[in-house]
């Protein structure tokens, strides 16, 4: 059970990172009209939110046994490596740039997941105490 649940949890992360690029591969000139009036700080924002929380799923299925600490170190450093790369890949995108500011917003949208992820196992813990 392990094991599908590790391959679907890596699955989910590689087909994530994977849009994350196709999405950076598109001209500035050909992006998708429904993008055209979302905020796009927001967007990053959001992209990464989901990024950061596959990658901290994934790694703990990886590793499993492993306390939440270098977890959490591995996904904000992966993570916002993850951004880094993505905006610099916008150079090779014609009508694409990189922004400093989308690679903030990156690295905000992963720890804002992991934010999430630990008040909700807070909250859990919690939960699981009270029940006496």
């Amino acid at each position: 059970m392990l094991f599908k649940k590790l391959s679907l949890a890596r699955l989910a992360f590689i087909s994530f990172a994977l849009l994350i690029i196709a999405g950076s591969s598109i001209p500035g000139k050909e992006m998708p009209s429904a993008f055209q009036f979302a905020p796009d700080k927001l967007i990053h924002c959001v992209e990464y939110f989901v990024f950061g929380y596959l990658l901290f799923n994934w790694l703990k299925l990886e590793f499993p046994g492993t306390k939440h600490y270098p977890i959490i170190i591995a996904t904000i450093s992966l993570g916002s490596m993850m951004g880094i790369i993505d905006e610099n890949y916008q150079r090779l995108t014609p009508g694409r740039s990189p922004d400093i500011w989308d690679w903030v917003l990156d690295t905000i949208g992963v720890l804002l997941a992991i934010g999430l992820i630990l008040l909700l196992n807070r909250m859990a813990e919690n939960k699981k105490g009270s029940q006496f």
